[in-house]
């Protein structure tokens, strides 16, 4: 094994004052300096190392060969004072394999350990490997007697991790009432990260006024508090801020002043005015992890394969049922339908920009701001360094403004066209890249108010069934509410260069596309059985699979033997992108889509968005399907012929009415009532205030919101984290437990060929 590199001189230093001769000569050991050892220790020659090479035991080993052991043992030990820090990890382990067999038991261990720490693995990889092992606890026993201490080291690893938006979850009744102060100011210090500084300033603020504040922190407090009146030019005029942050730094070394840190910001602070210079769960069940990559793996002359398509030449074709068919096979990720417009003569018109316009000129529009690039490359601001993490800040504006700069940039574009095409002459090749201009992607306008976009959702009622919004073969359209963007119609208005980052639909569901033009778009998908080499590489770059930002390297993805499939969206082509398949996308010119989510009536899909609801639950992200709530509906609405997709369902059932029914027994053992509150028409599902996961049928809510009828919802183990014999709660029942039983007692398997539907 060769030495990593990895500094660790005070851990080493640490090790040499405790890994003497004998566990007890620490001192002798630490008085002795390198001169000495050089003189007292002999050195190993390479024929004696050979000898003690595969030493398994002392046995009847002679008097010559065990002083050659014992010897080797106090060279070993020399090389570690001396080396200070930088030794090769084989040292370690032989000395701790010598250790063992001498008897010398804390010694071995503790040489072991260090061995252990001296692994060639990234920082950020060691973190992420903590994270997953945390999130596994959770997940299977979320009232860990040590769940509160999980919780706070897992908000402060996402903050080394720079996942800030993680972070911020964590709760203040997820951790110890000692720990609570020391969260808060990490909440503050996480607003002033992402130069929340308001938000900061006021969290700081908030802090110092609560009662007996331990001094460390208040010190750290007050350190960040100054410092960042000193350094943020929004947080008032320069007088008063610079005033208010000495009067700050004053008062954090007031409570330590051993802080070398305030004492540098204050020296700074008066530096810079003139002052002075000088101062200075569910079941038990294992974890989801992500899928092992298909093996073998694919040749490379496999990695690029042609994209499914079909072209329509008339309204029949659309409506042929292989087409459903096809497009649903686990065979094809992606499939492109053309020419479907034209075949269903679609009047794509109502969704260009002009008529958008006419109809709802001030209606929001959520804006990315993004570097315009090539779609096949993404590189840093600099153009210098190809990376993963694709940059996109989101602002807000209307649909008529955002329309006049889709027009301005259409314009601009024209009259540099002349200009660039001087510049393509054989020599740009070499050009560096960047710097990038700075494009706007208008995104996810919502299209669900059916009295402000009437005669849009009707134009779209002319497509094939299993492509539709809604339809009684589409399981989102049993979740009974609204879910903005999945079971709704949802706009992306675009310029060149407008990207739709890497990701996976919301629970794995399938999606529709479709370009309403004029321009076109590239399309990049990979199939779902490749998500975990993905999600390796965002965590290799330090970027969340499911929450973060990023556009995939295409060589990367070469070299991990992952297919990609590659293809234009001509305007009137639908893209249907089926379960779980990874995709990214680029607008090549002006255009703009219209998008929503299907959930087929198949056993893949049902299975892949219950594998995803977990993963998400691990991961303490919100499903923005509530699978638990959708598998009731489905066994009320549907009569269902697939065994398979019936075990899944049924099995789902079983599962949640068996937590329901131990939940209540709990809750009545101790005594506490049940109040029955039930669900009104249309209710949506319900999900946990703190930590975000669905909450089926028993709501625990607080007395007072449950007075003011606000119901903020707890799940039974963030409510219990608060209250442990849930005194300040009330527990709100939605469903007769006999009514669970009857809806599980009648969901059978139909037989194959009767209707399907109960409900449509």
């Amino acid at each position: 094994m060769k030495s990593c590199g990895v500094s660790l001189t005070a851990a080493a230093s640490a090790a040499a004052r405790s890994l003497g001769v004998a566990g007890n000569d620490e001192e002798k050991m630490a008085s002795v300096t390198a001169t000495e050892i050089e003189e007292d220790f002999p050195k190993l020659t390479a024929q004696e190392k050979e000898s003690l090479v595969g030493t398994d035991r002392l046995g009847n080993m002679c008097v010559k060969r065990l002083g050659r052991f014992l010897s080797a043992v106090r060279c070993y030990d020399a090389v570690i004072l001396k080396a200070e820090g930088k030794v090769d990890p084989d040292i370690y382990c032989q000395l701790g394999h010598f250790s063992l067999l001498l008897e010398d038991y804390p010694k071995g261990k503790n040489l072991y350990l260090l061995l252990s720490c001296l692994f060639f693995f990234p920082t950020n990889l060691r973190i992420n490997w903590s994270i997953k092992a945390f999130q596994e606890v959770l997940y299977i026993d979320p009232s860990f007697s040590r769940a509160k201490e999980i919780h706070l080291r897992l908000g402060l690893m996402f903050k080394v991790n720079t996942d800030y938006e993680s972070s911020l979850k964590v709760n203040l009744n997820d951790v110890y009432l000692a720990q609570k102060k020391l969260v808060q100011f990490h909440i503050a210090h996480l607003y002033e990260i992402q130069k929340k500084y308001r938000a900061a300033k006021e969290a700081y603020e908030s802090l110092l006024q609560t009662e007996n504040l331990p001094a460390k922190v208040k010190a750290t407090t007050l350190q960040q508090l100054g410092w960042m009146h000193h350094t943020v030019e929004q947080l008032g005029d320069k007088s008063t801020k610079d005033s208010y942050a000495i009067q700050c730094l004053q008062r954090s070394l007031e409570a330590d002043p051993n802080s070398g840190q305030s004492w540098y910001f204050l020296g700074r602070n008066l530096g810079k005015n003139g002052l002075s210079t000088s101062s200075i769960l569910l079941d038990k069940c294992p974890p989801p992890r992500p899928p092992r990559p298909p093996s073998p793996p694919l040749p490379k002359d496999k990695l690029n394969p042609p994209t499914p398509s079909i072209y329509l030449e008339n309204k029949r074709d659309a409506f042929f049922p292989p087409l459903h068919q096809f497009c649903t096979s686990p065979a094809n990720p992606v499939t492109v339908i053309r020419g479907l417009a034209g075949a269903l003569k679609l009047d794509l018109g109502l969704f260009s920009t002009k008529t958008l316009v006419e109809a709802n000129p001030d209606h929001l529009v959520e804006v990315r701001t993004q570097l315009a690039q090539p779609a096949d490359e993404n590189w840093d601001l600099s153009g210098i360094k190809k990376m993963w993490r694709c940059e996109s800040s989101r602002s807000h504006t209307t649909i008529i403004k955002y329309a006049q700069y889709q027009a301005s940039s259409f314009q601009e574009s024209l009259r540099e066209e002349n200009e660039k095409k001087k510049e393509m002459e054989a020599e740009i090749s070499i050009l560096p890249k960047g710097p990038f201009k700075h494009i706007k992607f208008g995104t996810n306008i919502d299209l669900s108010d059916e009295k402000k976009w009437k005669q849009q959702l009707q134009e779209l009622s002319k497509l094939p069934a299993f492509a539709r919004v809604v339809s009684a073969g589409n399981l989102l359209s049993h979740v009974g509410h609204t879910i903005l963007g999945m079971n709704t119609v949802q706009l992306y208005m675009k310029v060149p260069g407008s990207r739709t980052p890497g990701h996976q639909e919301n629970n794995n569901f399938c999606s529709v596309n479709i370009n309403i033009g004029p321009g076109d778009c590239e399309w990049f998908a990979v199939p779902e059985s490749y998500w975990g080499i993905i999600n390796n590489f965002c965590e290799k770059n330090n970027i969340n699979f499911l929450m973060g930002s990023w556009w995939p390297n295409l060589e990367d993805l070469y070299e991990s033997n992952v297919p990609i499939y590659r293809f234009i969206q001509r305007p009137g082509d639908l893209v249907w992108l089926n379960t779980g398949t990874i995709h990214w996308v680029q607008a090549i010119g002006w255009c703009n889509n219209i998008a929503w989510n299907v959930g087929p009536l198949t056993a893949l899909q049902y299975k892949l968005a219950v594998e995803r609801y977990e993963w998400n639950k691990l991961q303490s992200v919100k499903s923005i399907v509530p699978m638990i709530h959708l598998s009731w509906n489905m066994a009320r609405n549907i009569k269902v012929s697939d065994h398979k997709l019936f075990e899944l369902i049924k099995y789902c059932l079983l599962r949640t009415l068996k937590q329901c029914q131990m939940q209540r027994d709990l809750l009545l053992a101790a005594g506490k009532e049940l109040v029955w509150h039930g669900r009104s028409q249309n209710e949506p599902a319900h999900y946990c205030s703190i930590c975000e996961v669905e909450v089926f049928d028993l709501l625990f809510v607080t007395s007072e919101s449950n007075s003011r009828k606000t119901y903020v919802v707890h799940c039974q183990d963030c409510a219990r984290r608060g209250s442990t014999n849930l005194d300040n709660f009330v527990v709100l029942e939605q469903y007769k437990i006999q009514d669970l039983m009857q809806v599980y007692d009648q969901f059978i398997l139909s037989l194959a060929g009767s209707s399907i539907f109960n409900c449509f």
